[in-house]
C-alpha cells in the first residue's frame, strides 16, 4: 500500500511538472533559455541566442557564444557518459543552490537536476587563485550535505547516490559530483581538465 501510494505520488509529481513545462507563457513574454555558464570576471555578459537563432548541424562556430574551459570539459564528460535530464545554473541563481563565495571564482559550469526527483549533479569551477581551492571545496562538500538532507526523507535511492559525492580537484578546476557513473565521469573529468 505504501508502495503504491508513493508511486502514485512520484507519477502525479512528474505529470504536474510536464504540465507545467507544456502549458506554455500565458504573458506572451517569450523565455530565454540560461547559458551554460558565464565567466565571472566579464563586465557585460552575451545575450544567450534563441533556439531560431542557433545553426542547425553546421561546423561554423557561434560567434556570440564564447566556451569557457569549464563548458568544454563539461561537454568533454558528458559526451562520454550520459546522464539523466540537467539543467545549467546560471550565475544568477547559483546562491540558490550553493553556498560559494562567487568572487574566487573564475569561470564555472553546474549541471543539477531538472526534475526533483534525482539527485544526480555535476559542478565544475575554475577558481581565480589555487590558494582558495580549499574553501571552495568546502563549499561543495555543503552541496553534498544539503542534497542529502533534501532525499533523506524523501527518496531513498537518489540519497544513497547523494552520500556519495565527489569533491575532486585537478589544477584550478574543483569538481562536484553525483552520479550513478561517477566512476567514470570523474576519470572523464581528470582527463579534460588535464588538457584544458
Amino acid at each position: 500500500m505504501k508502495k503504491t501510494a508513493m508511486s502514485l505520488l512520484v507519477v502525479t509529481a512528474l505529470l504536474g511538472s510536464l504540465l507545467t513545462a507544456c502549458s506554455g507563457n500565458t504573458n506572451n513574454n517569450s523565455a530565454t533559455p540560461p547559458a551554460t555558464s558565464s565567466p565571472i570576471t566579464s563586465e557585460s555578459p552575451t545575450p544567450s541566442p534563441s533556439p531560431s537563432d542557433e545553426p542547425s548541424n553546421t561546423d561554423k562556430p557561434d560567434d556570440n557564444k564564447i566556451e569557457s574551459s569549464t563548458d568544454k570539459i563539461m561537454k568533454a564528460m558528458l559526451d562520454k557518459i550520459e546522464q539523466p535530464g540537467l539543467m545549467d545554473l546560471t550565475l544568477d541563481n547559483i546562491d540558490a543552490y550553493y553556498v560559494i563565495d562567487t568572487d574566487l571564482i573564475d569561470e564555472f559550469s553546474i549541471k543539477t537536476p531538472a526534475f526533483n526527483l534525482s539527485s544526480n549533479e555535476i559542478a565544475i569551477v575554475k577558481v581565480k587563485d589555487k590558494k582558495d581551492i580549499a574553501e571552495i571545496k568546502k563549499s561543495m562538500e555543503q552541496r553534498g550535505t544539503d542534497v542529502q538532507k533534501m532525499f533523506e526523507q524523501y527518496l531513498p535511492e537518489p540519497y544513497k547516490l547523494a552520500q556519495d559525492y565527489r569533491v575532486v580537484t585537478v589544477g584550478e578546476y574543483v569538481l562536484f559530483l553525483i552520479s550513478e557513473k561517477a566512476d567514470e565521469l570523474e576519470k572523464a573529468f581528470k582527463e579534460a581538465a588535464a588538457s584544458a
